[in-house]
């Protein structure tokens, strides 16, 4: 150990020290008497390491004192352990003869709902929700009607107070909206408005809010999208089932109104699925290739996009299609993100373990009838990181990297998974009518709180009918849809309700577990938070 930082004053150590990993702060810790005494002793380190050995970091950003900080690590922890979720805390109600929302997702405890015919976005804020009834009315605020298009896509960004909405029109819907008219030759326009989520103003950071980008495709309701945010990135891809021709991903810089075209006519034709890796790196699913492919964007002149490397797929029988691919997990933030929007817990989840999930559904067509089987799995964002940083646009097979690093799910079993919220999956099955259901299941993949969990699971004080630990590999038998068995092996811990529960839909982020019930006759959505 240099002398000259053991001869700084243990105030000085201490600042010092707190900005390290929890790895870190235990090496310093063994590293020598005297930072193992100033470790031991300083109430902060034992703070920061039992927030490390919990997955969550804390940037100390807040005025909250320590003691207060264990305490909100303590009932949080508590919350996801005993996953009790009240009868409907809240109530959304609407006009039916307006519009029947959808929930969509939940974002840092905005919900998002959206509809498509008329095309509408709204949202409600949860974050200050009681979670116990009786049911608090909630407001639907910023009802936001798209009046022009066929199909709609809605992006975004609540560091940002973001929300873009993309929507396919034709040269005469185009043109009656922009006085920057497209050329004639185009049959197909994308309308590009940056928003305030809050108000749905014009975005103050956006130099041109609307943006109109004519698009090579010559198939109006043929044309599938789907577009993604992060930091001054808006990424879009167009996909046209396997005619790869017209399918091309554009970059926005949605702050200066500049557009790219960064491919054209992939060599592999990619589902309507974009997400972003990290800031610079997206994520396509490819088609014909049966495989993900992660890129990255090079900022030349102009900007454009270079493959780091295709990792395959599970390889599926002749006669099977697979007619859709999604990608669901935390969006990817900046770090020079203006946070508009306070977090109500002083820490977060960490970013390095945070999860993806991918779902497949596979068609067989038999008898003439088509048969639907769904497949999902998770995979830590941080692996597919580590892929990518190997670049080379090699290709590696499934075998090669995807049993380890995966853990596969089939909806033939009756539980579907939710969008992950940070480390965390929920897995719930499709209520049939209002009172039935099954208990829920929460899987957390990070490695942390798996290993903390598997050292409690020896212990005599375990709950092993509600809690377990998954380490060995789980199995998808090969079949009429798979030529090899599907063998994966991530660890996770997992926890069961102890209630049963009948849901629409099951929502998680961070900080929470939402129930949605629908209501249909009255119009009315009702939701049920974890307590």
């Amino acid at each position: 150990m240099s002398s000259q930082l053991l001869s700084l004053s243990p105030e000085l150590l201490v600042y010092i020290i707190s900005y390290l990993s929890l790895e870190d702060i235990v090496s310093c810790e063994l590293s020598c008497s005297h930072l193992h005494e100033i470790v031991k002793t300083s109430a902060l380190f034992q703070y920061l390491k039992e927030a490390g050995r919990a997955g969550v970091r804390d940037l100390l950003t807040t005025s909250l004192t320590l003691p207060e900080r264990f305490e909100k690590l303590r009932m949080w922890a508590k919350k996801w352990e005993g996953l009790d979720i009240s009868e409907a805390s809240a109530r959304i109600t609407f006009d039916l003869e307006t519009w029947s929302p959808l929930v969509g997702s939940l974002h840092n405890g905005y919900l998002i709902t959206t509809d498509e015919e008329p095309l509408i976005y709204a949202y409600s804020d949860l974050s200050s929700t009681p979670s116990t009834p009786p049911p608090h009315i909630l407001e639907l605020c910023n009802i936001t009607r798209a009046t022009n298009g066929l199909m709609h896509i809605f992006a975004f960004a609540d560091e940002y107070d973001l929300a873009v909405t993309l929507t396919k029109q034709q040269p005469n819907d185009a043109e009656n909206n922009s006085n920057n008219h497209p050329p004639q030759a185009s049959t197909m326009f994308l309308d590009i408005r940056m928003l305030t989520l809050s108000k749905s103003t014009a975005h103050p950071l956006a130099k041109k809010p609307q943006i109109i980008i004519p698009l090579e495709s010559q198939f109006f309701r043929g044309c599938l999208l789907d577009a993604k945010l992060t930091g001054n990135y808006l990424a879009i891809v167009t996909s046209h089932g396997w005619i790869r021709s017209f399918d091309e991903v554009y970059l926005v810089f949605w702050k200066d109104g500049v557009v790219h075209r960064i491919r054209r006519s992939p060599p592999n034709t990619y589902f309507p699925q974009v997400t972003f890796l990290s800031e610079d790196t997206l994520i396509f699913v490819q088609k014909q290739g049966n495989a993900l492919e992660l890129c990255k964007i090079t900022l030349d002149d102009p900007p454009g996009l270079d493959t780091l490397c295709v990792l395959g797929l599970p390889t599926i029988q002749s006669g099977i299609t697979c007619v859709m691919a999604e990608c669901q997990g935390d969006r990817v933030v900046a770090p020079q993100a203006v946070v508009t929007r306070a977090h109500h817990l002083p820490f977060t989840c960490d970013p390095d373990a945070v999860v993806l999930c991918f779902t497949f559904a596979l068609r067989q067509v038999i008898s003439g009838l088509d048969h639907i089987r769904s497949v999902s799995f998770w995979v830590r964002r941080r692996a597919l990181c580590d892929y990518a940083a190997r670049g080379g646009g090699q290709k590696h097979t499934w075998e090669a990297w995807g049993p380890p690093a995966t853990r596969w799910t089939d909806w033939q079993l009756g539980q579907a998974p939710c969008r992950p919220g940070g480390t965390r999956g929920a897995l719930f099955s499709l209520l049939m009518e209002v009172g039935s259901g099954m208990p829920i299941v929460i899987r957390d993949f990070h490695p942390h709180r798996v290993r903390r969990a598997l050292s409690r699971s020896r212990s005599p004080g375990w709950n092993g009918t509600r809690c377990k630990v998954v380490t060995e590999p789980s199995k998808i038998h090969r079949g009429s849809e798979f030529v090899e068995d599907i063998v994966s092996s991530l660890p996770y811990y997992e926890v069961t309700s102890e209630k049963r529960y009948g849901y629409h839909e099951v929502l998680v982020d961070d900080e929470r577990v939402v129930g949605i019930t629908r209501g249909d006759d009255e119009g009315t959505i009702d939701i049920h938070i974890m307590t």
